[in-house]
């Protein structure tokens, strides 16, 4: 089993694949999308990984530090999310964001990721609550967040897509918004971060 791979970026295979070159062999990676959005070809790269064994196949999923293998390995822990929607789920929603739906329960966020329906959510919801406390939310923790309404962050990130922001954008300057404003000051706030 892999645990961790330290070399360099050889390929990244977009949406979500970077080759690393460990002693000039190279290992595919499926990593989300933040940390595909950071790497450059030739740069030095060290990933915890999770390796996926299955019959057919060994695959490896890698990630910026043990915090984001282990939301990983929690979300693969639930009944229907299997590994490639536990990727998408975290190329979604940051640690600060998920942790904060799950927190508030807010279903409506979790279905938003593409291929979570609303029984994979309830599930999520249920069957997660339990595993907050022993993951680090990163960003702004999700007790703090709890004064930010889910409704308000889930139409402060639809404003910003319809502005063209992507989604890593989006995920950057959401975990950093400061509570007590309404959706327009949050916008304005959002753009000139984005614009700085």
């Amino acid at each position: 089993m892999i645990g961790l791979l330290t070399g360099s970026v050889a390929e990244i295979v977009l949406p979500n694949i970077i080759i690393v070159d460990v002693g000039g062999v190279g290992y595919v990676v499926h990593c989300p999308n933040d940390l595909i959005a950071e790497s450059k070809i030739g740069s030095e790269i060290k990933l915890s990984v999770h390796t996926a064994v299955r019959e057919d196949s060994i695959t490896l999923y890698g990630f910026k530090d043990k915090s984001d293998k282990e939301w990983f390995e929690a979300l693969r822990a639930t009944q229907g999310v299997g590994p490639s929607l536990a990727l998408n789920i975290l190329s979604s929603l940051s640690r600060a964001e998920l942790a904060l739906a799950i927190d508030s329960r807010d279903q409506a966020a979790l279905t938003r990721v593409p291929g979570v329906g609303s029984k994979t959510a309830s599930r999520l919801l249920v069957e997660m609550a339990g595993q907050l406390s022993k993951l680090d939310s990163g960003g702004i923790p999700a007790r703090q967040s709890g004064n930010i309404d889910a409704n308000l962050i889930a139409d402060l990130r639809m404003a910003l897509s319809s502005l063209g922001y992507g989604a890593d954008q989006i995920r950057r300057v959401v975990e950093q918004v400061p509570s007590g404003l309404s959706l327009q000051e949050l916008i304005k706030h959002c753009l000139k971060e984005l614009s700085s």
